[in-house]
């Protein structure tokens, strides 16, 4: 009597195969999706939370830009924040505006984030990823810096508390930039 392998045993070096394949490509193409610095900025328009209307990237066409991109489970983000909220008073008076980009799926957990990390700036919701998806988010947080004209400047993943001071440093370069070409 022979013996036979039994079907999980044959099916999973398979998977296991399927999975390494799937994983090279999408590491070899995800990149190559992402939006690139010096390149345009994915038009977009999602609905704020708690909003109704659509508010879109075109709007903001004129300031610079930090489109950052969250989850209430992201760790980082508990940090990044409230730090950005801070940037945002520092910059009032600026031409210049942050819109986060929730990806909760269930608004709740995005509300009760909120609550605990209260923020004054553009907060929308894409619970599809839609909007991640153009812009080629590789991890989280993700944030984009864009000009006045709609230009991808920087692009960071993750959040360090040193970070916002090189933000700060990258902001005013671009607000300066627009103020040295009226000159």
């Amino acid at each position: 009597m022979r013996l036979r392998r039994p079907v999980n045993a044959i099916a999973a070096p398979l998977r296991w195969r399927f999975g390494l394949v799937a994983a090279a490509l999408l590491f070899t193409v995800a990149p190559a999706l992402a939006v690139e610095i010096g390149k345009p900025a994915p038009a977009f328009a999602l609905s704020a939370i708690g909003g109704s209307a659509p508010v879109s990237l075109e709007q903001f066409k004129g300031k610079v830009v930090f489109v950052d991109f969250w989850a209430s489970w992201c760790g980082p983000c508990r940090q990044s924040l409230p730090q950005y909220e801070k940037l945002r008073e520092e910059l009032a008076h600026e031409e210049f505006a942050i819109v986060a980009v929730n990806l909760d799926e269930d608004a709740a957990d995005a509300t009760a984030f909120l609550k605990q990390h209260p923020v004054n700036y553009t907060i929308l919701r894409d619970p599809a990823g839609d909007v991640p998806k153009a812009f080629g988010l590789l991890g989280m947080p993700t944030s984009y810096l864009i000009d006045r004209d709609g230009i991808v400047r920087t692009v960071r993943t993750g959040f360090e508390p040193a970070d916002i001071d090189k933000l700060r440093v990258e902001i005013h370069a671009l607000l300066e930039k627009h103020t040295d070409a009226k000159s």
